[in-house]
């Protein structure tokens, strides 16, 4: 391989060079920077295919940076090489719990970087080829601006009335890791969560390993639940969501993810593989200014308009009528979903309202949902 781009990050001129040169000599097209702020500048500038950086550094250290690029959704998967003069066991678990791929020590044995380099560059073009030859489920990403709206309950609904075609295999993933509600309202207790799988991040995650996380609903849809308790939240990166979505993506037809009500770098590592986003809003004032900003935030980001579904949720008998609610979006709403008192009565029992409910006015607008999410991200595209 040849020509694919190695950001090199050392503090010491000297090994800046001898490095840079060699790597240069194997033909790579090598960038440096001094510290780590230098990095993150380099790395916004021009993304590299591998970053190779020292541990021990002023103003920012290889760990810092490492941390703040799985931090970040541009920069997850962007693999990692750390050197480093320590070569304590507990510094070595230090890289790589900071998210290196690979911990080398120093002096650098040069046959040694240039496998390890080789490796990780394949890996990683690997893993960004299959990233755009899309193969894969559909990820349906339902986002809002405020709480309140029936996301969830939408999500929920609108995954178990795309299984119910029996046509396409969903999952669900549920994103709201302090209070997810997803699992609850499909009478699933989830043993292990998307918290659970962060946390073992270190073991080999197969296929078939992967379906243990898996807690399957009646109606044939599959969860994904975020966390069991909210304190466990903080363990969820950005990398852990990035690779279950790539499993649920190679399992399912379409993914449904269920998001909070914000633009986090979790939420948008999963609007980046987003074939739809359905934004839900609810025809009160607060609910209706907060889908506007979230509106304006999806266009700054340049996702696709013809790639988005706006729904109003009518979650009480007042509100906005839905001529206003045009006039305000300056876009007719493309689902409305009536008022039932049936959905409260579904979430206590803990059954979807599509299957306790089927007949309600609610439950046949969801189901054209389900539809026009399957023509906005047709499955096998």
């Amino acid at each position: 391989m040849a020509g694919e781009r190695v950001l090199f990050v050392d503090d010491e001129e000297q090994i800046r060079k001898l490095l840079s040169t060699w790597l240069a000599r194997h033909g790579y097209e090598v960038t440096v920077a001094n510290d780590g702020w230098e990095a993150l500048k380099a790395i916004r500038a021009k993304a590299p295919d591998l970053v190779i950086t020292d541990v021990n550094m002023p103003n920012m250290n290889g760990l810092e940076l490492t941390r703040r690029m799985r931090a970040d959704h541009r920069t997850a998967r962007i693999p990692v090489i750390m050197l480093s003069a320590r070569k304590q066991a507990d510094d070595v678990l230090t890289g790589y719990a900071e998210g290196a791929d690979e911990y080398i020590p120093k002096p650098v044995e040069m046959a040694v970087l240039a496998a390890k380099v080789e490796v990780l560059i394949r890996r990683f073009a690997t893993t960004r080829g299959e990233a755009v030859a899309k193969r894969g489920g559909n990820v349906v990403l339902f986002v809002h601006g405020k709480g309140g709206v029936g996301c969830t309950t939408l999500a929920v609904n609108a995954a178990v009335a795309l299984a119910a075609t029996t046509i396409y295999r969903v999952t669900l993933l549920d994103l709201n890791l302090e209070f997810g509600n997803a699992p609850m309202l499909m009478n699933l207790t989830s043993s292990r969560t998307l918290a659970d799988l962060a946390e073992n991040a270190h073991e080999q995650l197969d296929e078939g390993t992967f379906l243990t996380y898996l807690e399957q609903d009646r109606s044939g849809v599959r969860v994904l639940a975020g966390c069991d308790v909210p304190e466990r939240a903080e363990l969820v990166t950005v990398p852990a969501a990035q690779q279950a979505i790539d499993h649920l993506q190679k399992q399912s037809d379409y993914v449904v993810i269920d998001a909070p009500a914000s633009f986090s770098q979790l939420v948008l590592a999963a609007l980046d593989v987003a074939d739809a986003a359905v934004i839900v809003t609810a025809a009160h004032l607060p609910s209706l200014k907060a889908t506007k900003q979230a509106l304006e935030v999806l266009d700054k980001l340049s996702y696709p308009v013809e790639r988005t579904v706006l729904v109003v949720n009518r979650t009480s008998a007042a509100g906005v009528e839905m001529d206003h609610v045009a006039r305000f979006f300056n876009r007719k709403p493309d689902i409305v979903v009536p008022y039932t008192e049936a959905c409260d009565d579904a979430a206590d029992r803990g059954r979807p309202l599509t299957i306790l409910h089927p007949d309600s006015a609610a439950s046949k607008v969801i189901r054209d949902l389900a539809a026009r999410i399957a023509v906005t991200a047709p499955a096998g595209r």
